[in-house]
């Protein structure tokens, strides 16, 4: 009995898929699980906005989003017949600088929520958020490497020099 409902699970899956189908260019193993987490994610935010993914959404994760430059992200809207398919891309590294999987949920989120205008409307009201990341600050400028006591080193007498800004011509 166990063994056909599994059956059936298996085949009611494959036959009616819930969420959307995810490519991603990647190893294996990464892809396996950053399949299941978008996927998830994805399913996730449409059922928190109360509505379900629109039929026949594709999530691309690759290498680069090139349009004009490189992007984060890009959603694509087809329409055929009155039915429209949506394709969002992601890009696993912006400038050189790996993405993280963090920022590819909130890249992909930001895409579904215009792919999901269709089905809830548009936002009325939107307030941005810009959190500004600390840097690192410099400490006090070093006035001397060394202290200022005296070593001896082949008979002469030797002491720390001061490190001092360099101003203009001075650098000879």
């Amino acid at each position: 009995m166990a063994a056909a409902r599994t059956a059936f699970v298996r085949l009611y899956r494959r036959l009616r898929p819930r969420g959307p189908a995810v490519i991603i260019d990647g190893r294996r193993r990464q892809a396996r699980r950053l399949r299941r987490e978008l996927a998830r994610a994805a399913r996730a935010y449409a059922r928190t906005l109360g509505t379900e993914l629109p039929p026949g959404l594709s999530i691309v994760v690759q290498r680069v989003v090139h349009e004009g430059r490189l992007l984060n992200g890009l959603l694509q809207a087809f329409e055929t017949a009155g039915v429209r398919r949506y394709v969002v891309h992601l890009a696993l590294s912006v400038d050189g600088r790996q993405v993280s999987e963090d920022e590819l949920l909130a890249a992909l989120r930001h895409q579904l929520t215009r792919a999901l205008e269709d089905a809830i409307g548009k936002p009325v009201l939107n307030v941005p958020l810009d959190l500004e990341v600390p840097r690192a600050r410099a400490g006090p400028s070093v006035a001397e490497l060394r202290p200022e006591a005296r070593a001896h080193h082949d008979g002469q007498e030797r002491r720390a020099m001061p490190i001092q800004p360099i101003e203009g011509d001075q650098a000879s």
